[in-house]
């Protein structure tokens, strides 16, 4: 008897990998991509202008609260029981969606 044959028999289970999330996961690493796009964006085209008006020390002090507020949306989300229930895939698609949505609502106030 081939003994490869005993294992698959007789031997523990091997669980097959779910493929459940990967739509999920795709979707939310097209969220991210496009929310970092668009702020990649926005700084660009803050600098630039900023570059245009003449030398300037640091960052200008509008930049910061934005900063901050962008950063504490996901990180709050996170800390949510709704949220933490979720898969990991689906954590990311929730807070690429706040992401992205503060991105393009950055980029229609800025056009």
């Amino acid at each position: 008897m081939n003994p490869d044959t005993y294992a698959t028999l007789y031997g523990p289970t091997r669980p097959t990998p779910s493929r459940r999330g990967a739509g999920v996961a795709a979707a939310a690493a097209l969220l991210w991509s496009v929310a970092l796009f668009l702020l990649w964006g926005l700084g660009f085209l803050a600098l630039w202008a900023e570059a245009d008006r003449g030398p300037t020390e640091g960052l200008p002090p509008h930049w910061v609260p934005i900063c901050l507020g962008i950063a504490a949306v996901p990180i709050g989300l996170l800390c949510t029981p709704a949220v933490r229930r979720l898969s990991i895939p689906g954590r990311l698609l929730v807070t690429g969606l706040a992401v992205c949505s503060i991105a393009v609502g950055l980029v229609v106030r800025a056009a």
